[in-house]
């Protein structure tokens, strides 16, 4: 009997408070496994079972317990790229992020075509590092 080879589809831990279900419907719709938790104490319990290609964080404000998230999530997963989510407008929200440790920012609402895009450009420092 001959197997059919199992598509391998990447995996997104979704980390938000509020359920941002606008966010992760346009995930899933590019066809990425999500999975979804609220803080990130929560996804320490998930990143070594569930082995996230990508985390993706909601942050609200650039407040000091944003950042404070983004640097656990950073902790989190060495080496895993983090993109954070935001509708905070304006330059300095996506200075802050990314000089705290994340690879890459969405505006929010994002469209799903937006959301493969930035996922493809991150693929090839994905690559490099599992090589080395």
């Amino acid at each position: 009997m001959r197997r059919e080879a199992m598509e391998v589809r990447e995996k997104i831990l979704l980390i938000d408070d509020k359920s941002e279900i606008a966010l992760l419907t346009a995930i899933q719709e590019e066809g990425y496994e999500v999975i979804a938790c609220e803080y990130p104490q929560k996804a320490w319990g998930l990143v070594f079972p569930y082995r996230p290609d990508f985390i993706i964080v909601h942050l609200r404000h650039p407040s000091t317990r944003d950042i404070a998230i983004l640097q656990e999530c950073r902790a989190l997963a060495d080496g895993v790229p983090i993109i954070v989510a935001t509708s905070v407008p304006g330059h300095e929200a996506v200075m802050k992020a990314l000089e705290e440790g994340a690879t890459a920012f969405l505006s929010l609402p994002v469209k799903s075509q937006t959301i493969r895009k930035v996922l493809d450009e991150l693929k090839p420092s994905i690559n490099e590092k599992l090589e080395n």
